[in-house]
């Protein structure tokens, strides 16, 4: 009778665990993506003396590319600063970027964007030379944050959904 008892324990057991499982999730393909979340690293090349020569990098920087219109999105950056200097992090917004894409690649671009930080346009740091790309693994992109030229954000994908 014990041993009935274990066995109908056991099988029980296994059939609670089963149920638990979570369902296996319909992955987002990336042709239909139109919103990325990365983490990665922001790196700012030395301005004059700011850096100490170096150049200042930051990690764990979380970057979201939302698709706004067929050829733009915004590029939201989340706790980010430019130097070793600046006491707080800031949220950032590049609005309006350029993009085009194909079934494996988003290609970035643009020039000349005001970025903005809490809906405010933040002029003094004017975005050129934008360029990088989105893939299914990777955000990467550079540009230049008015005076701060060659400014780099690597970051691998950890979320890609279709809204």
């Amino acid at each position: 009778m014990k041993k009935l008892f274990y066995v109908l324990a056991v099988a029980m057991i296994v059939t609670a665990c089963n149920q638990n499982e979570p369902e296996d999730q319909t992955k987002v393909s990336f042709a239909k993506a139109t919103y990325f979340e990365a983490l990665g690293t922001n790196t700012v090349p030395n301005v004059e003396g700011e850096n100490k020569d170096q150049p200042f990098s930051m990690d764990s920087v979380r970057v979201e590319a939302v698709i706004m219109t067929d050829t733009t999105l915004d590029i939201n950056l989340y706790g980010i600063n430019f130097s070793s200097k600046m006491p707080v992090t800031i949220d950032m917004v590049i609005p309006g970027a350029k993009y085009s894409r194909t079934a494996e690649k988003i290609t970035l671009y643009g020039e000349g964007i005001i970025p903005t930080m809490g809906g405010n346009p933040f002029d003094r740091y004017v975005i050129n030379a934008l360029a990088g790309s989105i893939t299914a693994d990777s955000l990467v992109f550079t540009n230049s944050y008015g005076q701060y030229a060659g400014c780099t954000y690597a970051g691998k994908i950890t979320k890609m959904e279709e809204k």
